[in-house]
């Protein structure tokens, strides 16, 4: 621990872009969806967890954030997209059920650890995990214990997904990597809409993961209106790289130590939740006439990109799954904190009457 902690940051970055790029790649190889952000997520966590002091600087979080958008808007199809808008109050009806499972996760993960009740029921709350925690925090509570669930539940989720999807779809799955040999003109303007997209998250912080909703709308946007946006396979690459690496540092000893003792049990509740959302995913499946895979990735409650990364890794039907889970981003982002203080509200006990 102490040696990578000694290490200069310098050599801390060389390591973990070398390291992270060849495992990517090795995963991909080997056909494992998502295998590019995988690899990297791996070689993070085992760098936190000894101690790395380096840490993604936010704007080429964001960036990633964009690269990935754009890149999640060349899989989706307009045609399909229109059937998922119509699906519309059948997919409300199932962000629903999303946050009640993850509701009555919490509840359960409070009862088997201890760990207060809002808390927990914080941990597991869906949406933006950066958001979620300031919020627990500005309230008062233990943000500490807070973030470690989320990216807890963030990594069991991951996990699961690709497990599932290579169950479901087979160790052939389509390899992430840009178009082939992509313009310089539409290299560029992939880059400049995810440019777009690190400017919206700085200047519009209301919007709901600005960084990547806003390149992925202007991008699908000018898809369809027959506009080439395109991207090498080292630009996809080093996106995906930042995007594990970002998950994985964060996953530090301090973190470890103030969840160590719940560990088991978090770990448990976490893949409670995961087993709640398969079962509304395959309720989903026959309700929408969409393939189980695609169901469970819209139903699960990972975070928007990684999410996307799996289900085009995997060949799901990326338009239904981004459709529900924007849906509950928004969702979550307008009203979970206020709906998860009323949930806790009706379950506090009533004094007895006089």
């Amino acid at each position: 621990m102490k040696r990578i902690a000694a290490w200069p940051a310098w050599l801390q970055w060389a390591v973990l872009a070398v390291g992270g790029l060849a495992a990517g790649q090795g995963l991909q190889a080997l056909g494992l969806p998502a295998g590019l952000m995988v690899g990297p997520l791996i070689l993070g966590a085992i760098f936190g967890l000894r101690g790395a002091q380096v840490r993604m600087p936010r704007p080429a979080y964001q960036a990633a954030q964009g690269i990935a958008g754009c890149l999640i808007a060349l899989h989706i199809d307009p045609g399909i997209l229109a059937r998922a808008v119509e699906l519309g109050p059948v997919l409300g009806i199932f962000v629903v059920l999303t946050f009640l499972a993850a509701c009555a996760t919490g509840l359960i993960a409070a009862a088997w650890t201890g760990i207060d009740r809002e808390v927990a029921i914080w941990g597991f709350l869906p949406g933006m995990a950066g958001t979620v925690i300031a919020i627990s925090h500005e309230r008062g509570l233990d943000s500490r214990m807070v973030a470690f669930i989320q990216i807890l539940r963030l990594m069991m989720v991951i996990s699961s997904m690709v497990g599932v999807a290579m169950l479901l779809a087979g160790t052939g799955a389509h390899p992430l990597s840009g178009t082939a040999a992509p313009g310089l003109l539409s290299t560029l303007r992939a880059g400049g809409i995810a440019a777009l997209g690190v400017a919206a998250a700085r200047w519009l912080p209301a919007l709901p993961a600005g960084a990547s909703l806003v390149p992925l709308t202007l991008a699908a946007g000018l898809s369809v209106a027959g506009v080439n946006i395109a991207m090498p396979g080292w630009l996809v690459a080093a996106a995906f790289l930042w995007l594990g690496l970002q998950i994985g540092l964060r996953f530090t000893p301090e973190l470890m130590r103030t969840g160590l003792r719940a560990l088991p049990a978090l770990v448990a509740a976490s893949l409670l939740l995961i087993l709640f959302c398969a079962g509304s995913g395959l309720l989903l499946s026959w309700i929408a006439d969409v393939d189980p895979l695609s169901a469970l990735l819209a139903t699960v409650p990972g975070s928007i990109d990684s999410i996307a990364i799996i289900a085009i890794g995997a060949e799901a039907d990326v338009a239904f799954v981004m459709t529900l889970q924007t849906i509950r981003l928004f969702a979550v982002a307008l009203l979970g904190p206020m709906a998860a203080m009323l949930f806790l509200r009706l379950l506090r006990p009533r004094p007895p009457a006089d």
